[in-house]
């Protein structure tokens, strides 16, 4: 196993794992703007930020893609590889960055379910008016002649 071989791939991951870095940070961002939104019910770009997401999902599986591959192609070379402190200092990194994405997710989700059945309350309270509205209407009695004739 070439000293070269081991250097190279140890560039690459620190190469492909800052990359890693600066794209969870953009998520984290990504992720908080989405809270204050939902959480403030401002839904004029909630829309935009659900696609952002999603094209941040693709963006997840290609990388992890990506280490798969750095990993299947010489798993010995990887194993001696990813014992360099920078590159452990940097998936430390990125697992922190991934747990306090995991937090924000569900912390939107609650913000979701509670607002669902705010909007859910609601909408079964409009729909309860405007029984009463149905009912107030028909009992507006028509004047009648007495003859039974309106």
């Amino acid at each position: 196993m070439p000293l070269n071989a081991i250097t190279q791939l140890e560039r690459d991951l620190i190469t492909v794992l800052k990359r890693e870095y600066g794209f969870y940070q953009s998520l984290y961002i990504l992720l908080d703007k989405q809270r204050d939104l939902i959480k403030f019910d401002k839904d004029d770009h909630l829309l935009d930020l659900y696609a952002e997401t999603e094209r941040c999902q693709r963006r997840i599986r290609e990388s992890e893609e990506k280490i798969t591959d750095f990993r299947r192609r010489d798993p010995k070379l990887f194993r001696i590889a990813a014992a360099h402190p920078e590159i452990k200092k940097l998936v430390t990194s990125i697992v922190a960055l991934v747990k306090k994405n995991m937090a924000l997710v569900r912390e939107n989700e609650a913000y979701l379910r509670e607002r669902h059945a705010r909007l859910k309350l609601e909408l079964d309270d409009l729909r309860n008016s405007d029984k009463i509205l149905q009912y107030l209407a028909e009992a507006d009695p028509a004047p009648q002649l007495v003859d039974g004739r309106q």
